[in-house]
């Protein structure tokens, strides 16, 4: 909690022209109550199986960027799901930069109220970073902005896309020049529509393509923008 899941991913999501998903919302939206209510009245043991379940729903659906909460990795059964669809990256921080970002909503959150919240925040790190470590890459939030972390978080993922991804890394600034504020179709290593929407950049792609061929389809960010864009194939 506290490391930047939402907002980054919220941003990450815009980028990509993926759905975002906030996995506590999802478990909602199954118990038909809010979080600290699920606590309250039924205990973290229910919470958890709800949260194993919403993870099963969530993880069927294609294009998303998902936020978990941050006890739902350390069940082996959430890490095989999660690794399973798309690499998984912990956002991490120090306890007292945590604490700084959650203090103002520690009484919504219920992992948080069996204790000092700071104290708490310690033991819960120490206990859950073996779990942590099992991501596939990991990204210090502490004296990180949301555009620092996305950026980080974009150059990380390059060796888990395709091609057009790659070329996209590689020429991101040439093409934020050219076509910031639209979204272009790429074909392997060259650029073959753009448009102001992704159904138009998709739209725009002559057929038939060649076989084998990786296409992406991808929002470039205006040059005052974050320099940050993302596949949505």
């Amino acid at each position: 909690m506290g490391t930047g899941k939402s907002s980054v991913g919220k941003r990450l999501a815009k980028r990509l022209g993926w759905h975002f998903v906030d996995l506590d919302s999802v478990v909602e939206g199954i118990a038909g109550k809010p979080i600290p209510r699920i606590f309250a009245e039924h205990g973290e043991a229910v919470f958890r199986r709800l949260e194993w379940r919403a993870i099963r729903r969530t993880v069927r659906a294609d294009n998303q960027v998902i936020a978990t909460g941050g006890g739902a990795f350390l069940d082996p059964q959430n890490q095989r799901l999660l690794k399973a669809v798309g690499p998984v990256i912990c956002l991490s921080a120090t306890p007292k930069a945590v604490f700084d970002r959650v203090r103002h909503t520690i009484a919504s959150r219920p992992v948080l109220s069996q204790g000092p919240a700071y104290a708490r925040i310690q033991h819960l790190m120490q206990q859950r970073n073996p779990s942590y470590a099992k991501a596939d890459a990991t990204i210090e939030t502490t004296d990180a902005s949301v555009d620092d972390v996305a950026e980080q978080l974009w150059a990380m993922l390059s060796p888990w896309t395709c091609k057009s991804w790659q070329y996209l890394v590689k020429h991101g600034a040439k093409l934020t020049q050219r076509y910031g504020g639209k979204y272009i179709a790429v074909v392997d290593d060259r650029v073959v529509a753009a448009g102001s929407t992704h159904l138009e950049a998709y739209q725009g792609i002559r057929r038939p393509l060649p076989h084998g061929c990786e296409v992406g389809i991808y929002y470039v960010p205006l040059p005052e923008e974050p320099a940050v864009a993302l596949a949505a194939a």
